[in-house]
Order: C-alpha cells, then structure tokens, then sequence
C-alpha cells in the first residue's frame, strides 16, 4: 500500500522550501525515493512539444558512497550495459518524476519513462560522480496512441495471444493483440465541434478503444483500470474546428487544428490525493460501442463529465485554451 499522503507531504515541502523535487517512480507512477538536487537539467515547458528529458544527477552522497541512485541504476546492472556504453533500463519499470509550483498554490507534476542512464567516472574508481538519466515525459502519451477513426470497430475487437510476429520471428513473451478495422468513408472519419470538445472526445475516445484491445494475462482489460484519462473544464469558449481521424497519432491528427484554434496540448501526473479530475464518466469492457460514445449520432449519451478520485497515479491529458 503506497503511503500517498505522506508522499504528497513531502513532495510539497520540498517543492515549497527548494522550489522543485525530483525522484524516481516505478512503471506506474508510484514514488520510490526522492533524488538529490540535479547537477543540470533539460526540463523543458511540456505544453505544446515533446521532447525527452535528460537530467544529470550526482551519483554519491557527501561521504562519498553510492547514493540510492547509483545503486538501483548502475551498480546493481554492471554487468548489463550495451556496446554502447549505455545502461538500458527494463520499458516501463522506472519512472523520473518532477514536481514543481503551478497555479492556485497546487503543485503540478511532469515525468516519464526512463529510457536508458549514463554514468560519468572521471576518475576511473568504479564510482560515478554523477549519473545522467534519459526520460521520456507525460506528453507522450499524444504522441503513441492512434486517433481512432472507428472507435466501434476497436472496441468489437478480441484481443488474443500471438507468440510470433507477422514474419514468424517468435516473441521472447506471446504478446496479446487484437486486429481491428479502420474506416474508409468519412461519414467516421470527420469530427466538428468546439476546438477543446472535438481533440478532448477524440482523445478519450481513442484511449478507450485503445485499452479495449488489450487485456492483462489474466484477461483483464486495460479499458477497467485506466492509467490515462483526459481533462474536461467546465467551459469551453474554443472556435469550432472540423478534423479528420485517419488512425494517425493524435499528436499529428491535431496539433495545427489546436495551433490554429488557440489551445495547447498538456499531461500531467495526478496522485491520490490531489483535487479529483473532471472526466467522462468511464468506459468499461462491458459496454457496448454506443454506450462508450461520447457523442452518439442518436440519442443522448450515456458518459456524462464526473470528478473522479483514482485510487493509483494517473496521466491527465489537457486541452487548455491561451490565456
């Protein structure tokens, strides 16, 4: 059980008395220990780009011994490193979190996946002085999931086990997969509406279809334990746009539409704790495609926005209009 209040305590002074706080999550955003203060940093503000993070950190503590750092990332894979001199690190299995001040006296946090980590040994001692991890960060989320031209076809599909890819190369593991169809008429394919409303249900849309093909060994479906949710504000004052969802990333489905509207594109990490997220009511495996619509040709629909407290970290996507 992830002890979030005192999690957020602490993140919070830090973020008040040092102005930032940087520690190390596992996959699923849950805090593991707290890193001392980088020796340098690219940060960059993550609305409206994509690019990965990279933060150097020293690797000893003020005696001079292996900080907690050294000894998770470095010193317990020796032996693991690629020609390249890099420390590959397992997809998934850690995450660099940053939290820092944002707006109303909250603390915003960003982060994501550690792709790989550099150690620096000037002295060739076999102890870092410091240690440079390379991150992904929330924002890509836009930039890996499909924008879902047929969000029904998606959510019909079964996911099933394939132990070979389509050339017949066997996986290390059977991966569970779905086929699905895409849609040719653009009856399906054109979306209209209030800029923030069309990205933020199309967005939605296609993460639900998403998760709906695929399912945990157990069979669970990721779509009835989301990791990832969109934002919805309660106005939306946004011009009204017309896209087209041709199964390409949202990132590129949207971004001159958005550009062009005035509304930038944000991810942040929510925890337990903080203010519950106004969402679509959720999608679940046992709805059927036009419950899970959140605008239906016919009929109202049956998602409404809600506040949601979740019990484990999530990724917010946001679509927020330039102020």
């Amino acid at each position: 059980m992830t002890a979030w209040a005192s999690w957020k305590k602490t993140v919070d002074y830090v973020v008040a008395t040092q102005g930032r706080w940087y520690g190390i999550g596992n996959g699923d955003g849950v805090p593991l220990f707290t890193l001392p203060a980088p020796v340098s940093s690219d940060t960059p503000e993550q609305w409206m780009e994509s690019p990965d993070l990279e933060i150097t950190f020293p690797a000893l503590t003020p005696e001079g011994q292996p900080n907690r750092l050294a000894e998770t990332f470095i010193l317990d894979a020796l032996d693991e490193f690629d020609p390249s001199g890099q420390l590959p690190v397992a997809p998934g299995e850690y995450m660099l979190l940053v939290a820092f001040p944002g707006k109303d006296g909250q603390v915003e946090r960003r982060g994501g996946a550690i792709t790989h980590a550099d150690a620096d040994d000037p002295e060739n001692d076999g102890l870092p002085n410091t240690i440079t991890l390379h991150a992904l960060n929330a924002m890509d989320v836009w930039n890996t999931i499909p924008a879902v031209s047929w969000p029904a076809a998606w959510w019909a599909a079964t996911p099933y086990e394939r132990t070979t890819d389509e050339s017949q190369i066997p996986y290390s593991t059977p991966h569970h997969m779905a086929r699905v169809e895409l849609a040719t008429r653009t009856t399906f394919t054109w979306k209209h509406g209030k800029a923030g409303f069309v990205i933020r249900r199309l967005a939605q849309e296609s993460l639900d279809a998403a998760m709906m093909t695929q399912s945990d060994p157990d069979g669970t479906r990721w779509v009835d334990d989301p990791y990832h949710v969109v934002e919805v504000p309660e106005k939306d004052s946004t011009p009204e746009i017309s896209l087209e969802a041709r199964d390409g990333f949202l990132w590129e489905t949207v971004l001159a539409q958005a550009k062009n509207a005035g509304v930038i594109l944000g991810a942040y990490i929510w925890w337990p704790g903080d203010r519950p997220v106004r969402c679509w009511s959720p999608a679940r495996s046992y709805m059927s495609p036009r419950d899970v619509d959140i605008t239906p040709s016919e009929g109202e629909s049956s998602r409404r926005p809600v506040r949601i407290d979740f019990p484990h970290a999530m990724i917010v996507l946001t679509v927020k209009e330039v102020s």
